[in-house]
């Protein structure tokens, strides 16, 4: 605890680390950053200097966009991997961003009341994104990084996603813990033996879904994720995905 003398008051340390008074408050009953002392009078909150660096790396992180269960996470375990792992994310969202204003920027039009065309265009369809449903957008992140291998993407409070490769997968929130109990997406692959090897000592593969070799010409496992959504993995017995 610090001293008297070692005392820092909240508006000087706000001064200090970047930080407003709000923000300190805010992280306190996160349990980020405890004042070094509490006057038990006047509640008034004191920090030490030996704080400063933990709440400038609390301020780097909150303004990378990085979500404050993240940022607990990250200060009881410092790791390169870990920032590693939220560069690999952002370049993932700022492809799918670039991707969008790359679309606009080709097809103008779209500003234009679409009740005023008189010529029609073929259509192609691009991708699809499944979107499943989560009950712990944090615990559905951590997952699908630590056992099946992708990047965590932005995170929002009711939304999020993750990504490998060129393939997104999005969450969306909800309390009803039967919903993904019923819901399931599959991703075909190139190389499955070594990603069914991979999964299978991650210890994630369904005890029913083992690799198979399947009469529509298909090799294909399944995985449950923490929630019970189905994710089915296959690949063309030809060798390549179609």
């Amino acid at each position: 605890m610090a001293g008297v003398d070692e005392r820092i008051s909240i508006g000087q340390f706000a001064s200090l680390t970047w930080l407003s008074p709000k923000a300190l408050r805010l992280y306190q009953a996160q349990g980020l950053l405890e004042p070094a002392v509490v006057d038990p009078s006047s509640g008034y909150r004191y920090y030490a200097a030996g704080q400063i660096g933990r709440a400038r790396t609390i301020g780097l992180l909150r303004r990378a966009g990085i979500p404050l269960a993240q940022i607990a996470a990250y200060l009881q375990a410092p790791s390169a991997d870990r920032i590693a792992t939220w560069r690999a994310a952002l370049d993932v969202e700022v492809a799918e961003r670039r991707r969008l204003l790359d679309h606009l920027a080709q097809h103008p039009d779209l500003t234009e009341d679409p009740m005023t065309e008189t010529t029609t265009t073929d259509t192609t369809f691009e991708r699809a994104i499944p979107v499943l449903a989560s009950l712990d957008l944090d615990a559905t992140q951590r997952f699908y990084a630590d056992k099946l291998g992708f990047d965590a993407g932005p995170r929002y409070p009711d939304y999020a996603i993750c990504a490998r490769d060129g393939v997104q997968i999005h969450f969306w929130l909800t309390d009803d813990e039967d919903i993904p109990k019923a819901t399931s997406c599959r991703v075909d692959v190139v190389g499955i033996d070594r990603l069914y090897e991979e999964m299978r000592e991650a210890g994630v593969v369904h005890p029913n879904g083992s690799l198979t070799e399947q009469p529509w010409g298909l090799r294909e496992f399944a995985v449950l994720d923490g929630d019970g959504n189905l994710i089915t993995f296959g690949q063309r017995t030809g060798g390549s995905a179609k």
